[in-house]
Order: C-alpha cells, then structure tokens, then sequence
C-alpha cells in the first residue's frame, strides 16, 4: 500500500533550528535521485497547505529548502494530537495526507529521526501512535510503507530498542 505525498511535518521542539530543519529536509529528500519534495513544513494556516493534485496530476511538491530565516514553527510545544486534530480539520481541496504525518520532537535532533504517526480512527478523542525513524530515510517509508506495514515497523522499533536497552520514544501500540 502507498500513501500520496505531500505529507505534514510538524515541527514540534524549539531546539529544531532553521540550519538543522533545512538539512533534515534535505536528507530526507535525498534518498532517491528521482525522490520530489514530499514533506510540506506545515505553518499554522490552511491556506499555505499545497493543494490536491488535479485528476490524472502527480502530487504536488512540498517544502523544498531553503526555509525563509525568520521561519518560526507554529507548534512548538503542542503535541502530536494537536496536529492531528489541526490536520483531521483541513478543507477538502488540500492536497496534505491525513492519516499519517510527520513530527519532529525535543529527541530528533538528538537522535537524527523524525517521528512517523499515524492517526487512529474509530474513538471519540484524536490517538496518534508514532515511532521515530532516521531522517535520511523517512520520506522513503511514508511513501512506500503504511498500513500493517506501519503496525510491522513498530514492532520492530520496539523490540530493538528493548533488546538494546534504549528508551522507547514510541507512543501507541502494541504495534503487531
């Protein structure tokens, strides 16, 4: 199963910088020479959201950097769920996907990763299940990997991470 970019990223910690969001994005786009754009930085305004492609189109490109220096995060110090709701409520004619998105965290400057969430549907309040993944290979996954795909590479990331003794930065599951 694929999901169509653009897909939202979320910057969500102040000590993401406009140095290191511009080479996250890079990095991420880079691991195809054919990749396009497909995280779009997301601001706090629908109106800056790329729009759906129209029949027969390619996707739209997202954020391509560099981002303006002034650039300043909207959703610094919200959470995962805060986007979730912001993005469950984007008009119609948006071209952003909805049930997955992307998050950087106070941890992925850190550790190198961006968050992969997903939005869990059928309760009355907004769950968000999430693990990280290396930046370099993040829009690589959100194209090529969703569904039980995503429940499959949780998994994963939790039983490394216990087998390694490092903390679990996930949020949901158990993923199966």
């Amino acid at each position: 199963m694929t999901s169509q970019p653009p897909f939202a990223l979320f910057v969500l910690d102040e000590n993401i910088d406009i140095e290191y969001l511009n080479r996250s994005l890079k990095l991420a786009h880079d691991w195809d020479a054919n990749a396009t754009w497909d995280l779009w930085v997301a601001t706090n305004s629908y109106e800056d959201m790329p729009a759906a492609p129209g029949e027969r189109q390619p996707p739209p490109e997202a954020t391509k950097p560099p981002l303006e220096n002034s650039f300043k995060s909207p959703w610094i110090g919200k959470t995962v769920e805060d986007c979730a709701v912001w993005l469950q409520n984007a008009p119609d004619n948006s071209g952003v996907e909805r049930e997955y998105f992307t998050a950087m965290n106070r941890f992925s400057r850190e550790d190198d990763t961006v968050l992969t969430c997903r939005v869990r549907s059928g309760s009355s309040r907004v769950e968000v299940g999430y693990y990280p993944l290396a930046t370099a290979d993040i829009s690589m996954y959100m194209i090529t990997n969703r569904g039980s795909r995503f429940d499959e590479a949780g998994y994963t990331y939790q039983a490394r991470v216990r087998r390694d003794g490092k903390p679990d930065r996930s949020q949901g599951g158990p993923f199966y």
